[in-house]
């Protein structure tokens, strides 16, 4: 048992991955080759195909224009859409591919994420965090998901990841200003980091700080946003800050994501209790914001004044966890928001998630497309019938961070209730 905890603890032979190396100088070279793979030899999913589709009908028709209706539904920020259009602009007069040049900004991003992290984490108070930061920077980096969602995919949820690390890495050092600006420039590029904003406001140390990340935050964000709400606010609004999700089904009407995949097993209940689960499904999907929303904002506050890289990755982590516990309105990448505070969660949830999240997402897109470099087509119009693996892979996924969710929840309230307890019985 001694090689166990010299690992944990980085000592005896493992004592030199406390420190740069040849070791991390190989895994960079290895995460960097495997992102130039994905993103110049794979096609990669259908969001390539729409982000095609998004920049054609922006270059001709304008932006707002677009907002109001077109090939697809377009629910991203304005300057994402500007800049992706920049992107495909430049595939037409270069020998570069849209699909190359759309991802490969994002491939990149990857190491501006993972340097973050190995910055943050010399701060932490936990030893073992602070001695193996390297080793969390050099695994986000190598992590297969990682490098899926950056250089395969075709989206831009990794810019969330690495903006979530910048301003958590601010509020670790009670910088307020700094931690508002990183979270502002990342709602230029996708929304979904607002949901930390409650934790980070609970988290920092003062009223005064709290007000800085406000105003900073919201005049940042205003920035990206104002020349396009001076046109039409309306549509703005609608499109990107209401944009509620999809509740996303194969052709075959296989779901991809929530605890619907379970309910055809309940088609064989009588009549009563059919209907009592059909009624509560219902109102699931039509309450599905405030089921996700309400136990976010409790979970934030219940972490109050935690701001320690540890606090704030358990705390981060949970928002998300949460989210994609409980919602039925899910995208295969939106794990890519959260992916590299969970190296910093503890080896059990570490471990325990990467592993079912890449036994799904990796392997359904290796089998879409043919092939586990995923250099063949992403088929998931073409192949609505999933093989019972897949299906048991996203199952377990599904039940595994829904249990989660309620577990954290749980343990935070009773945590909640001993500070209650304590402080009552002080006074």
């Amino acid at each position: 048992m001694t090689w166990r905890t010299d690992l944990h603890s980085l000592d005896g032979p493992f004592r030199s991955l406390r420190e740069p190396g040849r070791w991390l100088w190989a895994a960079a070279l290895v995460g960097f080759a495997l992102r130039v793979h994905f993103a110049v030899f794979t096609p990669g999913t259908l969001d390539v195909v729409v982000w095609d589709g998004h920049a054609q009908e922006i270059a001709e028709r304008g932006l707002i224009a677009y907002y109001h209706g077109g090939r697809f539904t377009f629910n991203h920020p304005p300057l994402s859409g500007l800049l992706v259009t920049g992107l495909w602009n430049l595939a037409q007069t270069t020998p570069f591919s849209f699909a190359f040049l759309l991802r490969a900004p994002f491939a990149l991003l990857d190491a501006g994420t993972a340097l973050l992290l190995v910055t943050w984490l010399a701060g932490a108070r936990n030893e073992s965090l602070r001695r193996g930061r390297f080793v969390i920077g050099a695994l986000y980096w190598l992590s297969p998901l990682a490098i899926v969602y950056s250089a395969h995919h075709g989206n831009t949820d990794s810019a969330v990841a690495f903006f979530l690390v910048a301003a958590a890495l601010f509020a670790s050092r009670e910088h307020a200003i700094a931690c508002g600006f990183a979270l502002g420039l990342g709602l230029w590029v996708k929304i979904p980091g607002i949901l930390v904003a409650p934790l980070l406001f609970m988290a920092l140390p003062s009223w005064r700080a709290r007000m800085q990340l406000v105003v900073t935050t919201t005049a940042t964000a205003l920035v990206g946003y104002l020349p396009w709400l001076v046109q039409d606010s309306e549509v703005i609004v609608r499109a990107v800050f209401l944009y509620p999700g999809l509740l996303i089904r194969t052709p075959g009407g296989t779901p991809i994501w929530g605890m619907q995949v379970f309910y055809p097993a309940f088609r064989s209940l009588s009549d009563g209790p059919h209907e009592v689960i059909r009624a509560f499904t219902s109102a699931w999907y039509a309450w599905n914001t405030l089921v996700c929303l309400v136990p976010i904002v409790a979970w934030s506050w219940m972490r109050r004044g935690r701001r320690t890289p540890e606090d704030l990755a358990m705390g981060i982590a949970g928002v998300y966890v949460i989210l994609y516990g409980l919602s039925n309105f899910w995208a295969f990448q939106y794990l890519a928001w959260s992916l590299p505070f969970w190296l910093v969660c503890g080896l059990p949830f570490a471990i325990s998630a990467t592993l079912v999240a890449t036994a799904y997402v990796y392997g359904l897109y290796a089998w879409l497309c043919g092939d586990w470099l995923m250099r063949g087509e992403w088929r998931f119009i073409a192949l609505p019938d999933w093989p019972m693996p897949i299906l048991l892979a996203r199952n377990v996924a599904v039940v595994f961070f829904f249990v989660t969710a309620l577990l954290w929840l749980a343990k935070q309230t009773r945590e909640e209730i001993g500070r209650w307890r304590a402080n009552s019985d002080v006074r």
